[in-house]
This record gives structure tokens, C-alpha cells and sequence, in this order.
């Protein structure tokens, strides 16, 4: 068992996320130690990181507790379609990135003076 303070520690998030997905039925103490401090288990580490990572892709909290009433199939079809969008986005950066490089080598350089 850990506390919240370690599980903040191990997964580098703060009290407030943690008790957010608490809130939204993502995470739950197991059970509170002698000193009523929340305890979770080593599976909340893996947990919290998952709905990180969720998160870093685009996903809303409301989108992640929506995933354990999908059925495989819909899962993974919602996982493709974000494939999709996260290559498309990618198209754009390395567009954005030739532009860039285009203006250092043309060393074109936008003047505020006139």
C-alpha cells in the first residue's frame, strides 16, 4: 500500500489531479491507514499514469471514464481514429518545422520597423 503523497510522488502529479480523478470514478483509495491518510494500491501507479497519458493525447476525463463501458471493438476504433488525428497534427508540425528551417537558411526575418 501507498499513500497519496507517494502516489504523487511515483507518478509526478499533484494532490488535486489525483483527487480530480477521484471525483470522476477514475481512481479510488483502498483504504486509509492508522492515521486516516488514503492508502491505494501498487495498481493506482499504473492507473494514474494511463490517465496521463490518456490525457496527453486529447482525451477528457469524461472521454476516460467513458472507456471501461466501451466493448473491445469500440475501443479500438476510437484508438485508431486518434491515430488519425495524432497523424494529421503531426503533418502540420513538420510542416511548420520546414518553414521555420526555410526562414533561417533564406535568413528572411520579420522587421517591426518600417
Amino acid at each position: 500500500m501507498i499513500t497519496l503523497r507517494e502516489l504523487c510522488e511515483h507518478t509526478m502529479t499533484t494532490r488535486r489531479s489525483i483527487q480530480c480523478y477521484e471525483v470522476k470514478g477514475l481512481l479510488s483509495a483502498v483504504s486509509k491507514n492508522k492515521m486516516g491518510h488514503l492508502l491505494y494500491d501498487e495498481n493506482a501507479i499504473e492507473q494514474v499514469n494511463l490517465i496521463r497519458f490518456y490525457q496527453s493525447i486529447g482525451f477528457s476525463l469524461r472521454e476516460i471514464k467513458h472507456f471501461e463501458e466501451m466493448d473491445q471493438v469500440e475501443f479500438k476504433k476510437l484508438m485508431e481514429e486518434k491515430i488519425a488525428t495524432l497523424q494529421a497534427e503531426s503533418i502540420l508540425v513538420k510542416d511548420k518545422i520546414k518553414k521555420i528551417h526555410s526562414i533561417i537558411d533564406d535568413g528572411t526575418q520579420f522587421s517591426w520597423k518600417e
